[in-house]
């Protein structure tokens, strides 16, 4: 009974919903004129530009259509500027359209249940994508977005589930509310350098997205952003983020690689559990060489984390930063004074729930007395010393460190082990493969 009062409920409130977005794109007024059966309004600012509109509520488009750049209508050439609002609502019998170069804004709803759409070719000189633009557009498969484009509205692609990849342009600072929510099939995305917030749902059920990389521009992700996004195994967090919602990542079960950048990141709520805590896959979590500050709670719960990676630079970790990380077995820390770190108003919190006899911590050499002698490293029981050139940190300078430096070097990722710098020039080159090829071979 529990399960279909609950089911009835969110089909209730899904309805409510489909009827209020309705009501927000339909068509106050009927169109001004009509040439070569598309239908226009007259733009309210400008007398000498036009958009086009719904024929009315129950005919619809059909086929395929071409917009033409100008029409004339009593004697006056006037410019097509925008796809107005609600303009191919539910025209699922247009198979193709296009669109002429003097498209300025596709308003809200436009687009709305095309189903016949497979793609589309946005004007180089769109300016606005509005709300629900191409919403239920299910057959959609490709979107190429302008990089004159700056602003997307809130579930402008929401329920594409066709849509393979989006190119999303520099310029564009939100993603906004289930912009992309259920595009079962997304797997390429490239989020722009200028972004700065992405808002809940933006990318929830992407199923098939394999790699999370936030730009250092975004400061905040909010609620589900990535939630059910249950392929991803890689995420990377840039620089700024200063705010990640708890359930963020919820629901993304195969993360392998977390790479963590976030400088200023806050504490997390001590109410709520960390974002990334997947149960199909072990974790490695990779701090960055500028990250001063780890934030508390950040990793609290992360049960499939199984190596952590903290970078000289830490000058601070925070309350139960690794707390009931019960799968932990590798540590490697860098810091060459553990002594001058911070480590919150509860130490023992910090690693709490850690299995500390059997968990490997490696630190720099001749600092072991050193991790021994002040909590809460002085709970582990087995310390090892990083040997030089040891990138992945087994024990010894093979092959399988060349491989991992020189990948590092190839994706331009220098976010992972301080000895990457091997030969010590502020830079991580090919020079640096060069020191370690000769460190195996026992050259100079």
């Amino acid at each position: 009974m529990k399960t279909t009062l609950h089911t009835n409920l969110k089909a209730a409130k899904f309805f409510l919903l489909l009827v209020l977005l309705l009501i927000a794109v339909l068509p106050a007024h009927a169109y001004d004129f009509m040439v070569d059966s598309i239908a226009y309004n007259f733009n309210s600012n400008d007398s000498t530009t036009v958009s086009v509109a719904p024929i009315s509520n129950t005919e619809y488009y059909k086929g395929d259509i071409v917009i033409p750049e100008t029409v004339i209508y009593s004697g006056s050439s006037l410019t097509v500027t925008a796809i107005g609002q609600s303009a191919f609502t539910f025209c699922s019998e247009m198979t193709s359209i296009q669109l002429p170069g003097t498209i300025k804004k596709i308003e809200p709803g436009a687009f709305m249940n095309c189903y016949g759409l497979t793609t589309i070719d946005l004007p180089e000189d769109l300016e606005s994508i509005g709300n629900l633009a191409f919403v239920a557009c299910e057959n959609l498969e490709s979107v190429t977005i302008p990089t004159s484009v700056k602003d997307i509205g809130y579930m402008a692609f929401h329920l594409n589930f066709k849509l393979r990849n989006v190119t999303i342009p520099e310029g564009i600072e939100i993603i906004r509310y289930k912009t992309f929510n259920e595009c079962y099939a997304l797997k390429d995305v490239k989020l722009p350098q200028s972004l700065k917030y992405i808002q809940h749902e933006a990318f929830n059920e992407c199923k098939e997205l394999s790699t999370v990389v936030i730009p250092d521009s975004v400061v905040e992700i909010g609620d589900r952003a990535f939630n059910d996004c249950r392929n991803v195994t890689e995420v990377n967090i840039g620089k700024n983020v200063k705010h990640i919602s708890s359930t963020a990542f919820a629901n993304c079960e195969k993360i392998e690689v977390l790479k963590w950048n976030a400088q200023e990141c806050d504490d997390f709520d001590e109410n709520y559990t960390s974002p990334f805590m997947p149960y199909v896959t072990r974790v490695s979590l990779i701090i960055g060489n500028d990250v001063k500050r780890i934030p508390a709670r950040a990793f609290r719960y992360s049960i499939p984390l199984k190596s952590i990676d903290i970078p000289a630079s830490v000058k601070e970790i925070g309350n139960n930063a690794f707390d009931t990380c019960f799968c932990l077995n590798t540590i490697v820390s860098r810091i060459l004074e553990p002594s001058l770190v911070t480590y919150g108003n509860d130490i023992e919190s910090i690693f709490n729930g850690v299995d500390k006899d059997s968990c490997v911590v490696f630190v720099p050499a001749g600092t072991i007395e050193e991790y021994k002698a002040i909590m809460p490293w002085s709970a582990f029981t087995h310390f090892e010393e990083i040997v030089e050139n040891d990138i992945n940190c087994d024990m010894a300078v093979t092959s399988a460190d060349v491989t991992m430096l020189y990948n590092q070097i190839l994706n331009n990722d220098y976010s992972s082990p301080s000895t990457c710098d091997v030969n010590g020039d502020g830079e991580v080159t090919s020079a640096d493969v060069t020191a370690i090829y000769n460190t195996i071979l026992g050259n100079e």
